[in-house]
């Protein structure tokens, strides 16, 4: 059995002519247009539903079309593709015409996207402050009542109930005034709020690093693929004058 294989292998180096040159220049084509379907079904993916009112959506949507660019390049690159070669069906001029403005289009499309894209992300800024801002006042809020709330207390007991009331630690009431009580318990509460302030502060520098992060690849992202997309309209233009050139 071995033997009947190694005899049907070829003895001699085989050359690649210029058929199978041909075919496989078809195969990357056919990838192209099936790398173009999928495109396709990404991006309806990507926006459907769409949430035009909400900026964290469409800034979100905006990367993931970013992302999804190189599949776009990389199938009307493939389609485009002809070796010398190569012979150009008729029937094929004007879908490769239709691709080249296509890649115009979604070119300006990307482009466009830019000012949605800073516009969300300064909208999200301003979101992130001002919810850090309500944060702050409903927790001064609630520091002023319990203030009050404080000052109107004076019960050993009850001090000791409000301090358990505000998961603060055992004051140990039975030794101390009712006056002592309330100073160490407001202490706490200050100690508490100034933790309280620094975590939130910390969160809103983390969350405004990861804005920003975001923000600058995506807005960078939209550039670059506009551009790029605009370039490969360009460097087509053969097959919108090669008619032109043969008539």
């Amino acid at each position: 059995m071995t033997k009947q294989k190694q005899e049907r292998l070829p003895k001699k180096p085989i050359e690649i002519t210029d058929s199978i040159e041909n075919m496989s220049f078809s195969l990357l084509r056919l990838l192209g247009y099936i790398l173009l379907i999928f495109s396709l079904i990404d991006y309806l993916a990507i926006l459907i539903p769409p949430r035009l009112t909400d900026p964290g959506w469409e800034l979100q949507a905006i990367g993931q079309m970013v992302d999804h660019v190189w599949s776009i390049l990389l199938g009307l690159t493939f389609i485009f593709l002809h070796n010398k070669g190569s012979i150009l069906q008729p029937k094929q001029l004007p879908i490769l015409k239709l691709l080249s403005w296509v890649s115009l289009t979604i070119g300006i499309f990307y482009l466009l996207m830019l000012p949605l894209g800073i516009n969300n992300s300064l909208t999200l800024y301003r979101n992130i402050n001002n919810q850090f801002i309500t944060q702050q006042g409903q927790q001064q809020e609630q520091l002023q009542k319990i203030t009050e709330k404080l000052k109107t207390t004076n019960s050993p007991q009850e001090l000791n109930n409000l301090a358990r009331i505000l998961n603060l630690p055992n004051q140990g009431g039975a030794s101390k005034s009712p006056q002592e009580l309330k100073n160490q318990i407001s202490q706490q509460i200050q100690t508490v709020a100034q933790n309280s302030i620094a975590t939130a502060n910390a969160a809103k520098r983390e969350q405004i690093k990861n804005l920003i992060k975001s923000a600058v690849r995506i807005n960078l992202g939209t550039i670059i693929s506009g551009i790029c997309l605009i370039m490969f309209w360009n460097m087509t233009r053969w097959t919108r004058i090669i008619d032109k050139n043969i008539g």
